[in-house]
């Protein structure tokens, strides 16, 4: 009785179709910036996420601001030594044994100078420490143009195409890497084993440059850790200095040593000397190395990346593992912030532009029940009781905005097919890495369809609780002269 009542009384006023189309045109423009702001968010997302940062990574605790490019601070006075994470085996092995990662790699991170061998072409870039092929197959927006990955444990540069014609090279060329240290400076190099190119170029993946691990912790002095199975001591060496030992003085330990006037090891045999009778160099595996400043994970396809997040999470605070799980964003830095921020500006161009038309389709919704206190009146007069009135007019104003709501969704829909049917193909490169790809895609999703509806039903008793209060109030009598 109450709804079909309800029904009549919107289906017999002319102002019920101003109100509808009103709400619909809102409610349509709603789902389409929606449409809009996810599609950036998805895009940039994505390119980032299948580029260099991994659905999440792994970082030591640190107070500072630290993505994987080193230390975020907007001021600082001095170069930051980035921690390495610890304890690395046991973190990977936890990792590797969950269900829903497919996978994870180490890598290294610094800042450096990188120029050809005649040094020509120098240019500051961000230098990435990390294994070739594990590297590669988590980053699926990578793709081999020249040449192969480098092998484990060999030295080797990756370029992408806009860094190797920066820098005058190709695959076989020789660059060289420099860093300050102090009054001096490091000088590695090594040579170009691939050219690769990005899905979606981004001006700063121009300025990534991918070597071994090997390499890129020799140019930024960063002490060697290794696993426990990357060496094996022999039986001279492990009874070194047990028991059975004949030695009386220390001094016996070096009593075969004799002086040099020049060193004779190379890069990784100083490391370990072969005068000692411990370690033998040869010995040593330098490929197992368990120094990495951060762990890169991937995770399966329809995994909830939030999700598996905590629970990584839960199980590092279990075990007291001096480490943090950081999101794409944070991994990204300020590589991703300022389009994160021009993002906001835009959505909150939007929802201005929204809200003004919202607090007028909320009027409208007032308007329209002040109007009938005439109505009301006569309606309380022939024995209508408050509570009916209410409900009465709160079920119309549900029937208008659902109704609204409806028809601007499926009006949403139909102008996010056209646009994704005229395929825009951007040209901007500032648009092209807002929206994560060379063309506009958008959708409606069911999460903005979800909180539209919420949205228009707090509208519709907005609308509904202030009008019909104030004209309960007025008594019958006076509401069926007109009283307003």
């Amino acid at each position: 009785m109450l709804l079909k009542l309800a029904f009549k009384s919107v289906v017999s006023r002319r102002s019920s179709i101003v109100i509808i189309l009103f709400i619909t045109f809102a409610v349509c423009l709603f789902c389409l910036a929606n449409a809009v702001f996810d599609s950036t968010e998805q895009g940039v997302q994505t390119n980032y996420i299948a580029s260099f940062t991994g659905d999440f990574i792994i970082r030591p605790k640190s107070k500072i601001q630290q993505s994987l490019f080193g230390d975020e601070t907007p001021v600082t006075g001095e170069l930051t030594v980035l921690d390495t994470v610890v304890p690395y085996e046991q973190i990977t092995e936890k990792l590797k044994s969950m269900p829903e990662i497919a996978g994870t790699t180490g890598q290294i991170s610094g800042a450096a100078m990188v120029e050809r061998s005649d040094g020509a072409n120098r240019r500051a870039s961000y230098v990435f420490g990390v294994e070739g092929e594990e590297y590669l197959s988590l980053m699926q927006s990578i793709h081999i143009l020249r040449g192969a990955p480098y092998a484990h444990g060999e030295r080797g540069v990756m370029l992408c195409t806009e860094s190797a014609e920066k820098l005058g090279v190709d695959v076989g060329s020789t660059v060289q890497f420099i860093v300050a240290d102090g009054p001096n400076y490091r000088i590695r190099a090594a040579n170009v084993t691939a050219i690769f190119e990005y899905d979606i170029y981004n001006e700063i993946f121009g300025r990534f440059v991918i070597a071994d691990p090997i390499t890129v912790r020799s140019l930024l002095g960063i002490t060697e850790v290794f696993s426990s199975d990357s060496y094996e001591l022999n039986e001279e060496a492990t009874n070194l200095f047990s028991e059975n030992n004949d030695f009386t003085d220390f001094d016996d330990l070096f009593a075969d040593a004799s002086d040099f006037d020049e060193a004779l090891f190379t890069e990784e045999e100083a490391l370990i000397s072969e005068n000692t009778n411990s370690v033998q160099a040869s010995e040593v595996d330098f490929s197992k190395s368990t120094t990495w400043n951060y762990i890169i994970v991937r995770l399966k396809e329809g995994q909830n990346t939030k999700r598996v997040m905590r629970k990584v999470a839960r199980q590092f605070r279990k075990n007291g593992w001096p480490v943090q799980v950081a999101d794409w964003r944070h991994a990204a830095g300020s590589t991703a912030l300022y389009l994160f921020w021009m993002r906001k500006i835009f959505n909150i161009g939007i929802v201005i532009v929204l809200a003004a038309g919202f607090i007028i389709v909320n009027n409208s919704l007032v308007i329209n029940i002040l109007d009938r206190t005439r109505e009301i009146g006569t309606l309380r007069a022939i024995g209508a009781k408050k509570r009916f009135i209410s409900l009465q007019c709160m079920t119309e104003n549900l029937i208008l905005t659902i109704t609204s709501s409806i028809l601007g969704v499926c009006a949403g829909r139909i102008c996010t097919h056209f646009i994704n049917k005229a395929h825009i193909v951007l040209h901007n490169s500032f648009l092209v890495q807002l929206f994560g790809a060379d063309a506009i895609t958008v959708h409606v999703t069911g999460g903005n369809v979800l909180k539209l509806f919420i949205l228009v039903i707090a509208l519709a008793l907005l609308g509904w609780v202030y009008p019909v209060i104030n004209a309960l109030k007025v008594s019958p009598v006076d509401a069926i002269q007109g009283a307003k």
